[in-house]
């Protein structure tokens, strides 16, 4: 019984990491190699401590991001905080054909959510609230950040709770990412899907390893 539940076990581990890998790009920032699929277009962006970590430097804005200007619609997820030194806001930024075209919604010091569009270096919205609730933004905590993108309607999601909703349709396509203004943003666990996103596998020879040896040891 205990060889055949511990095959079962490592047969889920195996198809859960292979079904993930299909699906979605997945960043755990364990390799540091993983930073170079990132494009830092602003600021400073490197892994430290098993995270990504972006910030600015001369100027207020850090901006890094991933993927092509064929992608249209996407959910990116991750667990996101602001580190000590941080003033302003963090968050995504989507339909990103450069720094200085994009839509960016973000978890802001001033106690509120904020979304706005830069379009050609015009700011449009100004980062006006999207939620009437006003948020406790708190520095050294961690949330779980959540955007779906479909169509010209972009939803906001923290900690499961659901922030309201957006719609423009200036941008129809473009790149996703995470900006920082005048701020520092630690991320982790980064999950992006979305149709015609190829996927990124995620190494499970740590985890395959791990649960072998656990076989090898309950098996007998």
């Amino acid at each position: 019984m205990k060889k055949k539940f511990a095959g079962l076990l490592v047969s889920l581990v195996f198809l859960g990491c292979f079904t993930l890998s299909a699906w979605a790009i997945l960043y755990d920032f364990e390799d540091e190699n993983q930073a170079d699929d990132w494009e830092v277009l602003d600021g400073e962006g490197k892994i430290e401590d098993g995270r990504y970590v972006l910030g600015n430097t001369d100027g207020s804005s850090g901006i890094a991001v991933i993927g092509d200007m064929t992608w249209t619609d996407y959910t990116i997820k991750c667990k996101a905080m602001l580190l000590d030194g941080s003033s302003d806001n963090v968050g995504f930024v989507w339909r990103l054909a450069a720094n200085d075209l994009f839509y960016v919604i973000s978890i802001r010091m001033d106690q509120r959510i904020g979304y706005c569009g830069c379009i050609n270096g015009a700011w449009m919205n100004g980062g006006s609230p999207i939620n009437l609730v006003p948020f406790e933004t708190e520095v050294e905590e961690e949330y779980e950040l959540e955007l779906v993108v479909k169509g010209n309607n972009a939803h906001f999601y923290v900690d499961g709770e659901d922030m309201g909703e957006w719609e423009d349709d200036q941008l129809e396509t473009g790149k996703i990412g995470i900006r920082v203004w005048s701020a520092i943003m630690a991320v982790d666990d980064v999950d992006i899907n979305g149709p015609g996103i190829l996927p990124t596998a995620v190494d499970c020879q740590g985890k395959l390893t791990a649960m072998w040896g656990w076989v090898k040891q309950n098996s007998k």
